[in-house]
């Protein structure tokens, strides 16, 4: 795994579940139990490539899993906490007007006139849409847009840039 620089974010291990190392997660995916579709998964603590088994799905997001690695509770207990991450050349391809969300995250963000305005803070969908936090560079502050083509006519994710379009 020499280049971690394409691989996302893609689940959290919340507890350990049992003597036999099960362990539950939370998917950040969209379909949830696509997570073990993206194996080998890389733990954020050691790097460490690891294959996930779905053993059973929860309600939401959560899952419970083995760990090809981790065979007791006492294992599973020193995981919880952390990040597993994908390889993003495994995802699907998208089209034009759509980005993952690790595409967005710390773009800068421009004015119309091409003035730098500020940076994605966060990306967040709270059942209503995208929205985006934007710390705003002049005075340190931040706020949620709506994220869409009105109002971020122009994205360019290869040079992390993206437009912010105040006249609506």
């Amino acid at each position: 795994m020499k280049n971690f620089d394409s691989w996302v974010i893609v689940g959290k291990i919340i507890k350990s579940i049992g003597l036999r190392g099960q362990i539950k997660i939370i998917s950040f995916c969209e379909n949830p139990n696509s997570i073990v579709e993206y194996n080998p998964i890389l733990l954020e603590s050691s790097r460490e490539a690891i294959f996930l088994s779905l053993v059973k799905c929860l309600e939401n997001n959560l899952l419970i899993v083995n760990i090809d690695s981790v065979d007791s509770k006492e294992l599973a207990d020193k995981l919880v906490g952390c990040q597993l991450y994908a390889d993003k050349t495994k995802f699907p391809l998208l089209s034009d007007s759509e980005y993952y969300f690790s595409d967005l995250e710390s773009c800068v963000v421009y004015d119309m006139k091409e003035k730098i305005f500020g940076k994605i803070q966060g990306i967040y969908n709270f059942g209503a849409g995208e929205l985006l936090e934007i710390y705003k560079f002049e005075d340190s502050s931040s706020f949620f847009v709506h994220f869409n083509e009105k109002n971020f006519p122009v994205v360019n994710i290869l040079k992390k840039m993206i437009f912010i379009n105040f006249s609506k």
